[in-house]
C-alpha cells in the first residue's frame, strides 16, 4: 500500500525532501566577485547589489558570524551573484569600495536633528559616607585576602 495515496494532497505536490534549495539558481551558476571580513560590510554590499538589481548572496557569512576566529581561515565572507550578473556587480563592488555609495547628507526635506540638552559637570567625586564605608571595606578585603 503507498502511504502518500492516502493523504489528501494531490500526487503532483512536491514532497518535503524537494525544496525550493533544491532548485538551480534562477541565473546560473555563482561566481563570486569580492571577498569581505566584516560581516555588517557584507551585509551593506549585498543591499547595494540588490538595490542595483543584481541578486546576491552571502557565503560563509553565518559560519563566520558562529566563530570569528574562522574569519581568515575561510578568506572571509564571499559576496556571490550569478555568472550573468558578474561584471555589473564587480562594478558596483568598486564603486563601493570608492565610497561613490555612501550617503553624506540628509535628504532636502528632512529635519536636522535636535541637539542633546548638556548636563551639567561636575569636578570632584561626590560619594555618600555609606559608599567610603563600602569602598574601604573592599581595599581592605582586597590587601588581607
Amino acid at each position: 500500500m503507498n502511504p502518500s495515496s492516502s493523504l489528501p494532497y494531490p500526487a503532483s505536490a512536491r514532497t518535503a525532501s524537494h525544496t525550493q534549495a533544491d532548485d538551480e539558481p534562477p541565473h546560473g551558476d555563482l561566481v563570486t566577485v569580492t571577498r569581505v571580513f566584516n560581516s555588517l560590510e557584507a551585509e551593506m554590499l549585498r543591499g547595494c547589489l540588490e538595490a542595483e538589481g543584481i541578486p546576491a548572496t552571502l557565503g560563509d557569512a553565518q559560519t563566520i558570524q558562529t566563530d570569528t576566529l574562522l574569519t581568515v581561515a575561510l578568506g572571509g565572507i564571499r559576496v556571490m551573484v550569478p555568472f550573468s550578473f558578474a561584471d555589473a556587480a564587480r562594478q558596483t563592488v568598486d564603486a563601493f569600495e570608492r565610497g561613490e555609495l555612501a550617503i553624506d547628507e540628509l535628504p532636502a526635506d528632512s529635519e536636522p536633528a535636535v541637539p542633546e540638552a548638556e548636563t551639567a559637570t561636575t569636578t570632584g567625586w561626590r560619594m555618600s559616607p555609606a559608599a567610603w564605608v563600602v569602598l574601604a571595606i573592599v581595599v581592605v578585603a582586597v590587601v588581607i585576602f
